[in-house]
């Protein structure tokens, strides 16, 4: 007995153990590199036999961490006060604007990690992303749990720690901000719906101030953070208004002795109260206060996301950028597969697949339901004149009574009771709504945010699994349907794992089979409860495994080697010249300075970049990469005060940057009718005297 009460106590942390494990296994098989051929995995691979990282930013991640590390800052110096990186946009380098937190998390990992032995960063840095999106199952767990049981837990667990577009982006190898994007949000939000519930002000306040603090933690891993506090002041609005008609029992202020008093008792608007004034002195501190009005203009400016894939004077490289693209619903392209399995091409995909996706909006209709649905039929004392056929079935019959009361709590509630119960289910409802609404418009700013819309999907997702399964322990009680469920179940839980339709099917034939042979109730019931669980996460669970199983890395020794003769035979000042894809790659591995980058790529040094590529003037071409390399932006910006025109402005450089200095000047002068002082101008910027050195790049795929 004491064994099975010590195993209670410890299950939910054995199943965040359990569930953690999981997510992170799946992870770690990025680190086999098994989308790379057998024969040739060593040629992505550095010299200690570590993959190299899966896509650029995590370069840049890379090259601030070790900056801070061996600086004490992010950036290469400091100017007026600012962090600044040389290394990027060169000239003139720019402000290292960057949320820190990844910076500050992969530091600790380090240092803890080397009080252990001599682990370096980038070890430490490949499996950090791995390890910070695999917590989120926790809060997850937890947070449905209390709402429905271990079951909706386990599933909500599964669903977010496996969401396609989050996954896709946390699995080892992938080193970028993306691992706090799940986590820290459900912490806020968790959090503080544990402030509301909480039954005394002491608690209420803790809860209220770890909402916030994972708010100003948040606040240094993503400028938009702001969007989930404005989740928190929309869904308290929502709730006061939608209660005020719903329960119907608002206390006016002056039955309080004063102010103080009302607010104190006022759960929604204290707990957001100490949100708004904890979280923004936090903010404030950590980031600076003016750093609070800018997130509130960029959440305000947020439908002019899509206006950055506009038309601009030069060619915008953002139009190509697939995270600021605007998403299907469903991907019809791939057929049924594309329909039903989890995909990052589409919203539905994106979150899980479609019975993911369904049993998220079924979960708020049971949310909704709930809060609609009364029971006043008081609990039947059961006479213990019947004798049982066993003790086991006795055991059951008491569980199932437990059951049926943590169903249907109200059948013993004093009408205090039952107003606690009617307001915790309205309050997740209006939660979720608000929540999937306001995310979901997110979406339709692009690709980038599905991730943040599969959150209260798969909350939900968890929620409706809890209440079906129990519904199926309590009102299927004929071995036939419960077989025909177990078939249902048991089919959907392999076929997302591409096997055979005929070893689908078996599967199927197999659970319905094991449901029949079964008799006692006590064992066929958490089956059939387990399989439909199983079938809503197994799509998820089998995308995750197809990704991490795909990965191939984003650079390979060749172009590492590449950095390598760069770093040991150019000086210092030497400036490496390509697209911006490999810009963070390049600054990192040759700890020299390039022209643009991923944190730069839409400027007008794109449109230069792509003539000196494009054009078969090589003259042309080594012009545009002398006046990049030495003055950087100042040539065409300086002639766009001249001119009033960018057309003529790129006119005028293409006629001259090939030409010798003479020639051009006289270009300028001749034709053009710049006066001989501007054209000075512009020619200490195109042809200087003493030129800074640069490399041209190309990888395969520009050649």
């Amino acid at each position: 007995m004491d064994y099975k009460k010590t195993l209670e106590k410890f299950k939910p942390l054995i199943i965040i153990i359990l569930l953690f494990s999981v997510v992170f296994f799946l992870r770690a098989e990025a680190y086999n590199i098994s989308g790379a051929p057998d024969q040739s995995q060593d040629f992505y691979k550095d010299a200690s036999g570590l993959p190299y990282f899966s896509e650029m930013d995590s370069y840049y991640n890379y090259r601030l961490t070790l900056n801070y590390l061996e600086k004490g800052m992010l950036g290469d110096t400091n100017i007026n006060g600012s962090d600044w990186d040389l290394h990027s946009y060169y000239p003139p380098g720019r402000a290292v604007d960057y949320p820190p937190l990844i910076v500050y998390m992969t530091s600790f990992f380090y240092n803890v990690a080397n009080l252990f032995g001599d682990i370096p960063l980038a070890n430490v840095a490949f499996w950090t992303g791995a390890i910070i999106g695999s917590l989120c199952v926790i809060p997850a767990y937890l947070f449905v749990r209390r709402i429905t049981n271990d079951y909706g837990g386990i599933a909500a667990g599964i669903l977010v720690g496996t969401a396609p577009t989050y996954f896709a982006h946390t699995y080892a190898g992938f080193f970028d901000t993306d691992m706090f994007n799940i986590l820290l949000p459900l912490l806020v939000i968790w959090f503080f719906v544990e402030s509301i519930l909480a039954k005394d002000i002491k608690t209420r306040a803790i809860f209220a101030a770890l909402s916030a603090i994972s708010l100003m933690v948040f606040s240094l891993a993503w400028v938009g953070y702001i969007f989930y506090l404005s989740i928190l002041v929309m869904f308290v609005i929502a709730y006061l208004i939608v209660a005020r008609f719903v329960l119907n029992d608002t206390k006016p202020v002056i039955e309080y002795p004063n102010k103080l008093k009302w607010f104190l008792d006022q759960k929604e608007l204290f707990a957001l109260g100490i949100v708004l004034v904890i979280g923004g002195l936090f903010v404030g501190i950590f980031n600076g206060f003016a750093s609070i009005l800018n997130s509130l203009y960029g959440l305000i400016g947020v439908n002019e996301i899509q206006a950055l894939a506009q038309a601009t004077s030069y060619p915008n490289v953002y139009v190509s950028v697939s995270e600021l693209q605007i998403p299907t619903f469903i991907n019809y392209a791939s057929g049924l597969g594309g329909i039903i399995l989890p995909n990052q091409a589409s919203i539905v995909g994106g979150v899980g697949g479609l019975l993911a996706f369904l049993s998220g909006i079924l979960g708020v209709g049971v949310l909704i339901w709930k809060v609609k649905s009364t029971y006043h039929t008081k609990k039947q004392s059961h006479s213990s004149k019947k004798n049982p056929k066993s003790k086991r079935k006795e055991k059951y019959a008491g569980k199932r009574k437990n059951v049926e009361e943590a169903q249907h709590p109200s059948m013993r509630m004093s009408k205090e009771e039952l107003f606690n119960f009617k307001r915790e289910n309205l309050l997740y409802a209006v939660l979720f709504i608000v929540w999937i609404l306001m995310t979901g418009y997110a979406v339709t700013k692009g690709f980038r945010f599905i991730s943040t819309f599969a959150v209260p999907i798969s909350l939900c997702a968890g929620i409706f699994l809890g209440f079906a399964v129990i519904y199926i322990r309590e009102n299927l009680k004929t071995a036939s349907t419960l077989a025909l469920v177990a078939f249902i179940a048991g089919a959907l839980t392999i076929y997302p794992f591409g096997i055979s339709t005929v070893v689908t099917l078996v599967a199927g034939l197999v659970m319905a089979l094991i449901v029949l042979v079964i008799k006692k109730p006590e064992v066929r019931a958490p089956i059939v409860m387990s399989l439909v669980v199983l079938a809503v996460i197994a799509p998820s669970v089998s995308g995750a495994n197809t990704i991490a199983n795909s990965v191939v890395p984003g650079t390979d020794d060749g172009m590492w080697d590449s950095m390598s003769w760069v770093k040991n035979n150019t000086p210092n000042n030497t400036v490496v010249m390509s697209w911006w894809d490999f810009g963070h790659l390049f600054t990192a591995a040759a700890d020299r300075p390039v022209t643009f980058d991923g944190g730069s790529q839409n400027t007008p040094r794109a449109y230069w970049i792509g003539k000196a590529m494009l054009t078969t003037n090589e003259t042309l071409s080594a012009g545009i990469f002398r006046m990049l390399a030495f003055s950087g932006d100042q040539a065409y910006l300086t002639l766009d005060n001249y001119t009033n025109d960018s057309g003529k402005t790129a006119e005028i450089l293409t006629a001259t940057l090939g030409l010798s200095k003479d020639s051009a000047q006289n270009v300028m002068v001749t034709k053009y009718k710049l006066t001989a002082q501007e054209a000075q101008t512009i020619l200490n910027y195109t042809h200087p005297a003493k030129e800074t050195p640069f490399v041209f790049v190309a990888s395969s795929d520009m050649l």
